[in-house]
């Protein structure tokens, strides 16, 4: 009898495991296995070993990848979860309009990355001249092409990129806040503490743990982002925006390496694993995630 109770379990998460097993297990290993040889799509595969992770360290376009996607991942990181933080406050210290303004802090989630992208790069258009450009052009700037410039690109798409899903983050910090018990901020109240002390003092450091999960998420995200890169700007100019997902994507499809390609996916992933451990470790709280 206590054979069968233990078998049920089993029995119930079967389906589920057969799924996770055929979704993510596969893919991966199947990537890992490919990483190991060369072949583009239509040709015998051949096996050539680790000779496409000793080309990652050789390669330019990689490295300039890799370094583009750690300064579009603190950019974005910081945006996103400061903003989140200051309207999840904002949202937590008010009652009327409250529901008004979580739809409007929403609404760019909602809209899709490739619509986005299309609105933004009219606003920031040099020619014809943009919303944007023409205010600069008004009060005597000179007009600036955001996303043709290789200066400018990868800051103006970190920015796009953080107003878009910053939203989500509000959410998620507006429904911590929301939960810190009423007695510990009447007490704060009675004790004389100001709105500014209130969260930064006590709310807060309440909602540390859940601070640091939207961080982990963040991270994770920006870290595999393509279409915030690949739709306004297709990594360019040059490879002033390209990223590892984006080049990763070309490598396959526009030059047909697979082999490459699946190196790149497993390097990836490898890197979000790690990044991720580590912030685990280094946010209390988080031990579950």
């Amino acid at each position: 009898m206590r054979a069968k109770n233990k078998l049920v379990p089993w029995v119930f998460s079967a389906p589920a495991l057969l799924v996770f097993s055929f979704v993510v297990v596969f893919p991966v290993v199947w990537n890992v296995v490919l990483s190991l040889y060369k072949w583009d799509g239509i040709s015998v595969m051949k096996y050539i070993g680790t000779k496409n992770y000793n080309k990652l360290f050789t390669d330019k376009t990689f490295i300039q990848a890799l370094l583009n996607n750690y300064k579009f991942c603190l950019i974005s990181t910081i945006y996103q979860f400061c903003a989140g933080l200051f309207m999840a406050m904002l949202l937590n210290s008010i009652d009327k309009g409250r529901n008004i303004l979580k739809v409007i802090y929403f609404v760019p989630c909602i809209i899709t990355t490739v619509a986005l992208s299309q609105i933004f790069m009219k606003l920031l258009a040099l020619e014809p001249i943009g919303v944007v450009n023409s205010i600069l052009k008004a009060v005597g700037i000179t007009p600036v092409s955001f996303l043709g410039n290789a200066s400018t690109a990868l800051y103006t798409l970190s920015l796009i990129d953080a107003y878009k899903y910053c939203g989500i983050y509000m959410i998620i910090l507006y429904s911590a806040l929301v939960g810190v018990p009423d007695d510990i901020v009447e007490a704060s109240i009675i004790d004389g503490c100001g709105w500014f002390r209130q969260y930064f003092s006590i709310k807060i450091p309440i909602i540390k743990g859940v601070c640091g999960m939207v961080l982990i998420m963040l991270i994770n995200g920006t870290l595999k982002s393509f279409e915030m890169p690949y739709v306004p700007t297709n990594g360019g100019p040059g490879t002033s925006t390209e990223m590892m997902a984006t080049y990763m994507y070309k490598t396959a499809f526009s030059k047909m390496d697979y082999g490459y390609s699946s190196t790149l996916a497993v390097f990836l992933l490898v890197e979000c694993l790690i990044i991720v451990s580590v912030l685990r470790k280094l946010t209390p709280g988080n031990e579950s995630i």
